[in-house]
Parts: structure tokens; sequence; C-alpha cells
């Protein structure tokens, strides 16, 4: 399994030194699994026709704060 290096903040880091039952690993796996799976939806969504910006009509919209969309070209939130 390949291995990789995050970086925690002081405060993080000091929370999971008394916590240390958490096990990082196993953790960030399922939140980056989380991630993708949510980025897989939101590409699925587009592919099947989730619009163009009414605006400008740019059909690259970003999913930015997992309800709106913003278009990548004009700006405007959808």
């Amino acid at each position: 399994m390949p291995k990789v290096n995050i970086t925690l903040n002081q405060d993080i880091w000091e929370w999971w030194k008394a916590n240390r039952w958490i096990n990082l690993s196993q953790l960030l796996e399922k939140e980056l699994w989380r991630i993708r799976r949510m980025e897989e939806i939101h590409q699925g969504a587009r592919d099947i026709g989730m619009g163009n910006c009414p605006k400008c009509g740019n059909s690259k919209l970003k999913f930015i704060d997992g309800v709106s969309y913003k278009c990548t070209k004009c700006g405007s939130i959808i």
C-alpha cells in the first residue's frame, strides 16, 4: 500500500495526541472515499444535463458548498 505524509496544524496534532484511539489512516481513507463518491455523483449529475449557466451558457459548473454551483466562466452562483 502506498504511503503518504500529511501535515496537521498544531491544535489538531495536540488533540490527536490526546485521542490516540483514532486511527488516522482509516479516518483519512474513509474521508477520501467519501469525497471521491461525492465528486462522482456530482460529475454524473453534470453529465446527464445538470445544465448550463443561465447567464453565459457555459457548461462548466463547479460544485461549491454541497448545494450550489458556481459558473467557472462568469462566476454566477446557481
